[in-house]
Formats: C-alpha cells, sequence, structure tokens
C-alpha cells in the first residue's frame, strides 16, 4: 500500500483535508507536523487530521509518541488509526465503475490477442496497455504541486 511511494498517502491527505501529509519523498520531521497541529488547534479547528504514508521513516509510532509528548502545548489528544487496507473498502462511484468495465474490457481482449505481461490503465484519458517490464519497480514520483496543495489546503 506504498511502502516507498507517497501517492496513495497523499491523495488521502488531499480528499481528506489533513493539516499534514508525511511522505517518504519529502522530508518531514515530528517538528514540522507538530507546528500543523498545533496551528490547526490556534485557528479553532474541533481536530487534526494527519496522513502518514507506510514508508516514512519511524511511522506512525514515532510520530504518535513525539506529539503526545507535546500533547498541552498542541491542545489535540492524539489518537492513531492504522487503516492499512480498509481504506480499499470504499463503495465505488460511477468513475470507478466505468474504469474497471474498460479496463476490465481491455485486459481481456490483450488476453485474447496474445499480449500478456502488460499492465492495462488509463493515460491521459484513454485506456492503454504499458509493457510490465516498463513499470515493475520503478515508483513514479510525487507530483510537487500536489505537496503543495496539500499544504495550502491544510491551513
Amino acid at each position: 500500500m506504498g511502502r516507498n511511494c507517497g501517492y496513495l498517502a497523499l491523495m488521502a491527505g488531499l480528499a481528506g483535508g489533513a493539516e499534514a501529509v508525511a511522505l517518504p519523498e519529502v522530508p518531514c520531521s515530528p517538528g514540522i507536523v507538530a507546528g500543523a497541529v498545533a496551528e490547526a488547534y490556534r485557528l479553532g479547528k474541533a481536530h487534526a487530521i494527519i496522513v502518514i504514508s507506510e514508508g516514512v521513516p519511524g511511522g506512525s509510532t514515532k510520530l504518535a509518541e513525539a506529539l503526545d509528548a507535546q500533547q498541552k502545548a498542541l491542545g489535540f489528544d492524539v489518537r492513531v488509526t492504522r487503516i492499512g487496507h480498509v481504506q480499499r473498502g470504499g463503495a465505488p462511484g460511477a468513475f470507478d465503475r466505468i474504469l474497471a468495465s474498460r479496463t476490465g474490457a481491455a485486459a481481456i481482449d490483450a488476453l485474447a490477442h496474445g499480449r500478456h505481461s502488460v499492465m492495462v490503465g488509463m493515460l491521459s484519458g484513454a485506456i492503454r496497455e504499458t509493457p510490465l517490464a516498463e513499470v515493475a519497480g520503478r515508483l513514479k514520483p510525487i507530483d510537487p504541486a500536489l505537496v503543495e496543495l496539500a499544504r495550502v489546503l491544510a491551513r
């Protein structure tokens, strides 16, 4: 679920309105996260959400310990929820259902025509096949504009 890639955590943080998102690709310290939590409290927010990608050094345990030590200064109680694979259990929307139908049909078509070892997905709005050799073992870089958007929306 993104051990070395923070894409899913970044998207969850954007969608959920997180005050801080910690990713393995972007250096982040407990002090930076504590600052975001303290700012949320100062602004009168009722809670602060922090999303931590599993690849962040120390993970949620280390961060929770650091925040617990500063709890009075932060203003919030700290609770850790590890959602893991539970995040996959959401109800699909119309886009999800249509994408599943389109990619499923394309995968069957690829197999029927003898094309193996390909990944089927959407690229620039079109369903495409990508050879697995081109993507296996490679990480897609995080878009810095999305990281900045998460920072701006957290305020």
